[in-house]
Formats: C-alpha cells, structure tokens, sequence
C-alpha cells in the first residue's frame, strides 16, 4: 500500500487512543443506577458498555480509558472478567477512578492530568451505540487540522427526522454549519418548555460566510474526534462543567480563543475533508466521506427505548440482538422481529405479538401477552398478564393479572397478583409491588429510601459508593428507627405486601438539572417527565398546581392530555399557536413560521395543514359582528392561507372546506350559511382563489344536486 508522503507514515505510527467518559451526573435513570454505574445496564440485555468499546475496537482504537466515579469498583471487576481482559483483545481497556470528580469537565481535567493521552483521541460516553467505524472520520479530521490550525474537535451528529422517537423531547438544538467546509459556526440550545418561538443568529455568522445552512434536525451523538488541545482547554478553563452547554458554546462564542469546530452528519450529504479512502489529505480539495451509519446515545430513558427499539427493528445492523457484541446468549430471529433464546419456554395460548427479545430460561405463561418488549434471563410472566413497551431485566417476576405499560424493571423485582404498572415507571432491583396496587404514571420505587437531606450533587447517579451510603437509607431498618420515624415500606404505593419506598421525583429533578447538558437550572418544570420513556409532549403541556386550590382540575387536565391522540395533540397545538399569533398580534409572516414549524413538528402534510389552518381562522370570525370580522379577519390572515394553495386543486379544497364550517352551525339561524358568500368573495378579492375555482365549484356543486334529484 502506498502511504503517501513521509508525514503520513509518521501519523499512522500513532496509536489511536479513546477517552469513555462512565458518568453523566445526574438523576435521569435512578434508581436503576443505585447498585451498579449506568454503562452497565443491560440494554437489549447487553450491558451498554460493551456497544461503546465495541465501536471503538471497530474504529482501530488500540487504548480506552474508562474514566468513572459512580461504583467504579464494580466497572472494573466487569471489565476484568470480560473479552477485554483477554491476552488476544485488539484494545486495552483501562478504568481509571475520578473519586472526587462532580462533572464532566473534572473527568477530563484528571485526563490531563495523568498525561495519558497526547495525541488526537475519540470522546465519548459509555452509553453510545453505534455500528460505526471511525477511521475515516478520524482521517478526515486530520486533513482538516493541515488546512485549520485552530481546529479542535469534530463532532458526529445523527440526523433525524422530526417527531422520531430518538429526537431528544426535553431539548431543541439549532445547529449553523458552513456546508463548504462542515465547519460548526455556532450553535443555540434550550428547553423545550417553556417554549422559544425565535433563535439568535450571530451576525457574524451570516456576513462572514457566502452560505449557511441551518439545521434543527440533527442529534448529537456524544462521539466526537478531539485534539489534545480540548483536554487543556478544560484544565485552563474551570467553568467548563459540561461539553455541549459549557465547552462547545464557549469555544463557538470565544473571539479571543479562535478555536474551531467541524460536524460530521450520518444521514446528510455534506462533504468533510478527506479522499475516497478515508486517508488525510494534505490538498487543499474537499472529498466526500460516507455518511452512512448509526450512532446514539443513551442519554435518558426515553432514549434508552428508543435505540432499544432501533436495534430490535435491525435499523442498526449488523448490530442487532442476534449479532449481540462480546459472547453474550445467542438469539434465534422469527418473524415480526422476535429474537428467542433456545432455553425460552412458551405456555400454550401464550402471545408474543412482535418486536421482543426473550433472554435465556424466560416464561411466558398461558393467556399472558408480551409486545414490544425485553425480557431479560429467567424472566417469568404469569397468566392472563400482559407487558408492553417495558423493559425488564433478570430474574423478574410478574404474578397473573398484572399490566406492565412502557416501564423498566430492575433485577429481581417481584410484581404481584393484580397490579397495574402505568407508563414511565421505573423500579430499582429487588422491590416487590402488590397485590392489587396501581402504580402511578412516572412513579420510582427504590428497595432504598432516599433521605431528604444533602446536597443535589450527593445524589447523582454517579455517586461514590460511600456517598450513596451516606443518601440512601437502608430499607431493612425497623419501623422504630428513629432517624426516619415512618413506616417500613411505603404500603399505600407498593402494597400489603410490597417492599419498596416511593422515589421524589422533585428531588430527582432538582439532582439531573445541576449537570444535564438538556436542562438548566431553571428549567420549567413541565420538564419533568419528557426524560421518561413513555412520555409525550403532551405531558409538558401545563405546569403543575400552584396550589391556589385547582389540583383536582389540574389533574384532570393533565390526565386528559396524557391520553390525547397524536391527532387530537395535532389539531391543540394548532389551536394554541393561532391563539398565540392572535393574542400577541403576531405579523403574517411570523405567524406562518409558527406553523411551518409546527408542521415541522408533527410530520403534516399540506393537505392536512390547509384544513386545520383555515377552520381555525374561521372560528376567529366573531358572529355579533360578522362583516367587518370576516373582512378583517382574512385580510390578516390571507397570506398566511395563501401559502397552504399551490394550484386550481387547493383552492377547491379551499372553498369546500369554507362550505362545510359555514353549513356545520345549525342553531344561529342561518347565519354562517349567509357568510359563505362573502367569505367566498373576500378570498377572491385577496387573490387566494381565482373566478375559475368558484366556477368549477358551483358546477360540481349543481350536478350532485341533479343527481340528488333523481334519485
């Protein structure tokens, strides 16, 4: 093979080196995380660790530092157990220990410190998956440091599509990218709610560069290629904490650093430098590198099923169930993605709908139905029970007449007769609910109490073992512990025969916000469940109680937008945001971006957005002064519904559906009848529909009243 110039032979002599950053710091998957490090939860029943040092391993990466604070201990007698440990293993795992460390910007200041790493590296967290291999990427972003001394780091991004499950809910991410270079030119990040209706732009981002493109539709993947110069820029800068929210911002916004980042987006069709082989260029020219690929990150809960569901659906492959990393319990594939351990055992009448994994020596009882799900090994599921979209790991066991709706259960938990787990639940190892208890939408149960006392940092996922010692309060205690001074176990949540205390969710929010690179401080705290698999936007849609006395009808509310359907969530949202335009006296331009983008949102067609859009701006018109609204209402919002008719088709559709709002309101005496002439006239007169439409309109209208006639 022909290597090039002396330079190159000298770069590929280096040995690529990985930095996995164990530890998120924050709250979002307790009390899962209690007894072991969240890199180590089984996902699809792989622990999630082994799909990241698999990618790496793929990539050429010859040493990772597993950096970890949270049960490091337990991380390392994993790693010493596993393919990893092994004589013959292509990469050398290490697991460093950061005991004091309380972000992710200390994690890398110990990286700096210890010298390990002093050439470009992979960053990532030990919950990515992906089936990438990072070679080229890693050759491109070396072509791109000959042309850009100031580069740094580059970024891998997951486009999606809007309103895909793997979209992050809690978090909408504007992305400004030089299509020309993939150079990142700035980047505005914030809370879904309350919502944002408008993003800055940074002047010098539109003067300084010929063309611009702005995308809302990528995801980060929490893999990037960085220079050793990101690891001194965190020892130099203490206020660097998080990457996305601190570092990326800071280097994007600093003009005295001069620092620049590049994007790699998989799905896209920007070019990043680099030839057809993958191997670093030192021309000026731009080459186009593949984009294909999948690449995740396991950030919360609702991510945690979404990728489940992407490898289950093969949208991963070849990283799928039945191709599992390392040696873990090979699977057989039927159809209607159902992957089945050999040792599974399926009672007579037993259902199994689709898109299930089934670990080795799991039961599936007669009448019990699974769908959508994981099981982990020695699962058993009674009769007459039914699980769907749940996650549950080993040696769980679910007695008969239960219903598990899109919850994750720990190891060794027992659910009793007659229980009903709703959605977004989760529940820590070995607790025990029931019988005949209804465990609430979103509630944690812990087999430990969380004492409310220390400080939001104590209690991350990634404590210390001695810190989480010093939070969590053991559960054996007696109901006479004076330190306490309440019941065993929380009976009224978790049953007669439960064990298990109830997890504060608002101490748990308080715990993720101080870290999250998807929330701030001051997040709204409609936040709240959007992290939890199972959960919508409607869930965001109203803060709680203020407690002025409306909690009753605030949770009716709130239970009837949780079962709203994505249509009836749809036309709401559309009722909202004309609302808003009209209250705030939005101009028409700006209203039609409102809608563009929540077209956008729900993935509408223009059929679909033209009816919803119109019959709102119907219902505008006042009755008691039906001429002059009408006149005034579709002057301010003609332009707005001229954009929804492209062609003579449109603008029938138009009038029909002018017709049926005018002919549905049967009590004001034939009023709205009246009006259908005027409103007909008023959208010729603005131009929004021509004589023609009309025309063909009444002709239609004539011969299905002769056929009427005769029949």
């Amino acid at each position: 093979m022909d290597t090039g110039s002396g330079s190159t032979k000298v770069e590929e002599k280096e040995e690529l080196k990985a930095v996995v950053l164990a530890d998120t710091f924050d709250e979002l998957f307790q009390p899962m995380t209690q007894n072991r490090p969240r890199s180590l939860l089984p996902l699809c029943n792989v622990p999630m660790i082994e799909y990241t040092l698999e990618m790496l391993a793929l990539s050429g990466v010859v040493e990772a530092f597993i950096m970890c604070k949270a049960h490091a201990d337990k991380l390392t007698a994993y790693i010493k157990q596993s393919q990893w440990a092994r004589g013959h293993a292509q990469m050398k795992v290490f697991v460093r220990s950061v005991r004091h460390a309380t972000t992710i910007g200390d994690a890398l200041r110990a990286v700096d410190e210890s010298s390990a790493i002093m050439t470009d590296f992979v960053l990532c967290t030990g919950i990515v998956v992906s089936n990438m291999n990072l070679s080229k990427i890693v050759a491109a972003h070396v072509a791109n440091k000959k042309r850009d001394s100031n580069h740094i780091m580059t970024m891998l991004l997951q486009e999606t599509t809007p309103g895909h499950r793997r979209q992050v809910k809690s978090d909408e991410s504007v992305y400004f990218i030089d299509p020309s270079s993939s150079r990142l030119l700035a980047l505005n990040s914030h809370a879904t709610v309350p919502r944002v209706r408008t993003t800055v732009i940074p002047p010098e981002v539109i003067t300084a560069h010929a063309e611009v493109e702005v995308r809302a539709d990528l995801t980060d993947t929490c893999v990037a290629i960085c220079t050793p110069d990101v690891l001194a820029l965190f020892t130099e800068n203490f206020d660097y904490h998080i990457m996305r929210r601190d570092f990326i911002h800071g280097i994007l916004e600093s003009d005295i650093l001069g620092k620049t980042i590049y994007a790699h987006v998989l799905g896209g069709s920007n070019s990043i430098a680099g030839d057809s082989d993958g191997d670093a260029m030192a021309g000026e020219g731009l080459a186009f590198v593949s984009h294909s690929g999948y690449a995740a990150c396991v950030t919360d809960t609702s991510a945690y099923d979404a990728i489940s569901r992407d490898l289950i659906g093969r949208w991963a492959y070849p990283l799928c169930p039945d191709n599992n990393p390392g040696s873990y319990e090979a699977y057989s594939y039927s159809r209607g993605a159902v992957y089945k351990a050999s040792s599974v055992r399926l009672d007579r009448e037993s259902r199994v709908e689709h898109h299930v994994i089934l670990g080795a020596n799991a039961r599936v009882a007669s009448q019990a139905t699974i769908a959508d799900s994981v099981l982990g090994a020695r699962c058993s599921i009674g009769e007459h029970s039914s699980i769907r979209g749940s996650h549950l790991f080993g040696d769980v066991r679910v007695g008969r007449n239960a219903s598990v709706e899109s919850s994750v259960l720990g190891e060794r938990v027992t659910i009793l007769d007659n229980v009903i787990i709703e959605r977004g639940c989760l529940i820590g190892d070995d607790v025990t609910v029931g019988p005949n208890v209804r465990v609430p939408a979103f509630t944690r149960i812990a087999r430990r109490r969380m004492r409310k006392m220390g400080s939001p940092e104590s209690m991350h996922d990634d404590s210390d073992d001695d810190e989480e010692e010093s939070v969590w309060a053991d559960a054996e205690r007696t109901e006479s512990d004076p330190m306490d001074g309440l019941d065993q176990f929380d009976r009224q949540a978790v049953g007669a025969e439960g064990v298990g205390y109830v997890w504060d969710n608002a101490v748990a929010d308080a715990g993720s916000d101080a870290d999250s690179d998807y929330s701030d401080d001051d997040t709204d705290q409609r936040l709240r469940h959007l992290h939890t698999l199972g959960s919508t936007m409607a869930d965001a849609a109203y803060p709680e109680s203020d407690g002025d006395g409306s909690a009753d009808e605030d949770d009716d509310d709130a239970d009837e937008l949780a079962h709203l359907s994505p249509q009836e969530e749809f036309e709401r949202e559309l009722y909202l945001t004309i609302k808003r335009a009209c209250d705030d006296n939005l101009s028409a331009s700006k209203a039609s971006l409102e809608l563009k983008s929540l077209r956008m949102s729900y993935n509408k067609e223009q059929d679909e957005m033209r009816v919803g859009v119109v019959q709102e701006v119907l219902r505008i018109i006042d009755i008691d002064a039906l001429a002059d609204s009408a006149s005034r209402t579709l002057r301010r919002w003609g332009p707005v519904i001229a954009e929804y008719i492209a062609d003579g088709r449109d603008q029938l559709d138009l009038v029909d559906i002018v017709e049926r709002h005018c002919a549905e309101e049967h009590g004001l005496d034939g009023v709205r009848a009246k009006l259908f002439v005027r409103l007909v006239y008023l959208m010729y007169q603005l131009d929004i529909v021509e004589d023609v439409a009309v025309v063909a309109w009444h002709n239609r209208a004539l011969k299905k009243a002769d056929v009427d006639q005769e029949l």
